[in-house]
């Protein structure tokens, strides 16, 4: 009869976990329970003696099991699609000692503050990011998900910023540049020798010169030394002087009187001349002392200033971290083959560049290079450090924080941004020198919040009147090594137990957590049909129990009808 009893309570607790599965078939993330059975000895058997002790039940959470994901048109609801659980707190405002829940019910809506909650009133939790959506931890300072950045998560906060600028931070460009265009001249050193005739006169015996004579040349720390030899003439130095790298010679081709022009081959950078054997350059009468300087006729600012002209501007609006406008403008100027320089310039004044932080105006200035397929050789400052994704600084007098742009001109060795090529013509077959291809910038002014949603990268993005979007949270996912081992509680949320393990914070989709699926919600992972069988073979077993202690009863009664 004991043993009966037994099972008629195992059963009736099995029937009791039916029962609450099918009545939370419609409840959003609710994890089924099955139940379980094992014996009850309470003697070991012998040969001739057997001694029933029962049945014990075991419900059977099915925690890992995956629910079916439901499209829904919330744009806060979210489902995970893998392993993991959204961190929750019972409270908008939890102290740092308040206990952590965990749950699959992402039906998460505002409440009046703005706080995002589910159905049975928990706070979902995740990490404050910034622009970009980098992690922050409580302080604004960037962070990692990890095992003990649990402080750091924060209850998240629709309005955590309702008017948002979006300051520019990117400026992408894509530009061809006129291949013909003339350069800027380089500094220049004429010699003023009479009675020289250009190609016929030879320079071994004239003014002095002997063969074996010889002087240097050095450009950019590169010194090439240059001898005369007994059947040189004025065209002939000329042409071994226009073969090294950063000088170029020219000569008058008068027939007498003749001179030669030597000339830096780029704007910006100086050419050194020194006497090497003798005095060749003092008898051809170039202008000394020797040694002698070709100076750069541009250095960085000429443009900004107006020294040098440019040769094409690109105007650009930006905006700065208050949202205010401002116009910029990328000046251009060819310095030699394959090299231009580029100077980065606004405004100073009432509410625009910082005057003492930028004299004319100038932002940034920088070297640009081409190699001989019309790709982008190198992107350096005037110094000839790499530009490439390096920040430029601005600084405004209106009161808005320092600007930081990375000024994108394309990928090095890539055609993608600026080119340099031939001018090219329009469909009506005008020249066009420069042509733009196209000027993008992040930057926006101030607009306040329409629109927020999760994505399907697990932040919550908020969308301005200004066209920004921008990330503000990510929810934190929470894994366990056995989440079936969870401690259920009230609201469809589990505790976390010595035999689930410690809980590990990821982000969705790294390191073993699941998705998120935006605008979805997980359902019950609940078989109704297989509920209905359960409690077909829970009531048949209950009922045959009923029958082992009825059967039992009547025994007793033979019993007692022994003593009448």
């Amino acid at each position: 009869m004991i043993s009966g009893v037994s099972g008629l309570n195992a059963q009736s607790q099995n029937l009791g976990v039916i029962s609450d599965n099918i009545s939370n078939l419609n409840t959003i993330g609710y994890k089924g329970t099955v139940g379980r059975f094992s014996t009850l000895v309470t003697e070991a058997a012998t040969d001739t003696r057997y001694t029933p002790g029962g049945v014990r039940f075991h419900p059977t959470a099915l925690i890992s099991k995956q629910g079916l994901l439901q499209a829904t048109s919330s744009s806060t609801a979210a489902a995970i699609s893998g392993d993991g659980f959204f961190i929750v707190r019972d409270s908008s405002s939890p102290g740092s000692n308040d206990e952590l829940f965990f749950t699959r019910a992402g039906d998460f809506k505002p409440d009046d503050d703005g706080y995002l909650r589910n159905t049975a009133g928990y706070y979902v939790q995740g990490w404050a990011t910034d622009r970009e959506g980098n992690l922050l931890d409580r302080n604004g300072n960037t962070t990692s998900s990890n095992s003990s950045a649990v402080s750091d998560l924060q209850v998240i906060d629709v309005n955590r910023i309702l008017t948002a600028a979006a300051a520019t931070t990117n400026i992408e460009l894509s530009a061809n540049l006129n291949r013909d265009e003339t350069a800027v001249a380089g500094g220049t050193n004429v010699s003023t020798t009479l009675g020289l005739d250009y190609d016929t006169t030879l320079l071994d015996g004239f003014g002095g010169i002997s063969a074996g004579d010889s002087f240097d040349i050095t450009h950019e720390g590169t010194t090439t030394t240059i001898t005369i030899t007994a059947t040189d003439t004025l065209a002939t130095l000329a042409a071994k002087i226009s073969a090294v790298t950063g000088v170029s010679a020219t000569t008058t081709t008068t027939g007498t009187n003749d001179t030669m022009t030597l000339t830096g081959a780029f704007a910006d950078q100086d050419v050194t001349i020194t006497n090497n054997n003798n005095t060749p350059l003092t008898a051809l009468g170039f202008t000394g002392p020797f040694p002698a300087t070709l100076s750069s006729t541009y250095t960085a600012g000429d443009l900004a200033s107006g020294t040098v002209a440019e040769d094409n501007t690109m105007p650009i609006t930006i905006y700065d971290s208050l949202g205010a406008a401002h116009t910029v403008n990328l000046q251009l100027v060819k310095l030699g083959q394959n090299r231009w320089a580029f100077e980065f310039t606004g405004q100073t004044g009432t509410d625009e560049l910082d005057a003492a932080s930028h004299p004319n105006g100038l932002i940034q200035s920088g070297i640009l290079t081409f190699n001989g397929d019309g790709s982008l050789g190198s992107y350096t400052d005037s110094s000839g450090n790499d530009l490439t994704n390096t920040n430029i600084t601005a600084n405004w007098s209106n009161g808005s924080n320092q600007s930081e742009i990375t000024l994108d001109l394309g990928t090095i060795g890539f055609q993608d941004g600026f080119t340099q090529f031939g001018a090219q013509t329009d469909p009506n077959g005008n020249i066009v020198e420069y042509t733009t291809n196209f000027i993008n910038q992040n930057g926006a002014q101030a607009g306040n919040m329409v629109n927020y949603s999760f994505t399907e990268d697990g932040f919550l993005e908020i969308e301005y009147a200004n066209g920004v979007k921008r990330p503000v949270y990510k929810l934190a996912i929470a894994t366990f090594e056995a989440p079936d081992e969870m401690e259920n509680h009230t609201g469809n949320v589990y505790r976390q137990t010595r035999e689930s393990g410690d809980y590990l914070l990821r982000e969705p989709g790294l390191n073993g957590a699941g998705n998120v699926v935006a605008s979805a919600l997980e359902g019950s992972n609940v078989d109704l049909g297989t509920e209905f069988t359960n409690m077909i073979v829970t009531q048949r077993a209950y009922s045959a129990n009923t029958k082992t202690i009825t059967t039992t009863d009547e025994m007793l009664d033979e019993l007692i009808r022994i003593k009448r």
